[in-house]
């Protein structure tokens, strides 16, 4: 399949759970999956392939799902490192002010005292808070570093603290 910008990545197939046939996705937010969700699998080498969702349920913070003709731990576990996509239109809207990681990656930092600091390479998710990886900066996305996000113009301002830059 060509690449398409309507598709976004909703987590890894981590491997098989138990051993009739789920797979365990790790995932920032497992209620993106439910029953009836056409995916797209995107395996290690690139190709890709249309997957239908049979049944999915939430376990210790990751998604377990069930795809037709996966019926045992062996043929789940050959889908370990599979990245999952889903058409954005398919997926259940978000509360306002709440983003996707695929929504944030790419866009430009811009901090109000040092100027642009580079694009949101991805997001990595703490008990303390989100971070922005831009280059080997993680930038926490905190309301005391006055966070701004506009997709539109797919510009991300922060207000940092002095010295910041020196950590």
């Amino acid at each position: 399949m060509p690449p398409d910008d309507s598709l976004v990545s909703l987590g890894r197939i981590a491997g098989a759970f138990g051993l009739r046939g789920e797979v365990k996705v790790q995932t920032n937010d497992p209620a993106d999956f439910a029953a009836g969700l056409r995916l797209v699998a995107r395996a290690p080498g690139g190709t890709e392939r249309e997957m239908l969702i049979e049944a999915a349920r939430i376990h210790k913070g990751d998604a377990l799902l069930r795809f037709p003709g996966v019926s045992d731990a062996t043929a789940a576990d050959a889908l370990r490192g599979v990245v999952v996509l889903a058409r954005r239109e398919y997926l259940r809207p978000l509360p306002p002010d709440t983003y996707r990681d695929a929504d944030l990656i790419g866009l430009t930092v811009v901090d109000a005292r040092l100027g642009e600091l580079g694009l949101v390479e991805s997001v990595r998710h703490y008990p303390g808070a989100d971070m922005l990886v831009v280059g080997s900066a993680l930038i926490p996305m905190l309301n005391a570093f006055d966070v701004r996000i506009d997709l539109a113009a797919k510009r991300i301002a922060v207000t940092l603290p002095a010295g910041f830059e020196e950590l």
